[in-house]
């Protein structure tokens, strides 16, 4: 799995990544594993990898919580099929193991469906795509 570039803009800010879809107007919140994880798909590195360090570091009780996880972040148009190889290193993972979890916000959909980053064409900004 990879993120879904370039509908998915992230950013990681002092252990949090937030990250928009910009398809759906959705933004998300994912601290502590969540982004410790993200980073780790950002980072070009399997989920089959991350599962094994994940059993590893908190055993295999932890690997059903981190599948579910991966899966929401598929169902919500944030990962699609494939890899991407980067260069950055992900932090490490938390020292305890709490469920992987984001927040999602739909309060800024609108402003974020008519932002300029979307889509500009001829007719201009903003106005709602056809």
């Amino acid at each position: 799995m990879r993120i879904n570039s370039p509908a998915v803009n992230h950013q990681s800010i002092d252990g949090e990544v937030v990250a928009i879809n910009l398809a759906t107007g959705a933004y998300y919140s994912l601290r502590n594993l969540a982004a410790a994880i993200w980073e780790r798909i950002d980072a070009g590195r399997l989920p089959d990898a991350i599962l094994a360090e994940v059993a590893t570091l908190y055993g295999e009780d932890a690997r059903p919580a981190v599948e579910k996880f991966l899966d929401q972040l598929a169902d919500e148009g944030l990962l699609v099929h494939g890899r991407h190889a980067a260069s950055i290193t992900p932090a490490p993972l938390p020292a305890t193991f709490g469920p992987p979890m984001f927040e999602k916000f739909t309060d800024m959909q609108d402003l974020l469906l008519l932002d300029p980053i979307h889509e500009v064409d001829e007719i201009g900004w903003p106005h709602r795509p056809v």
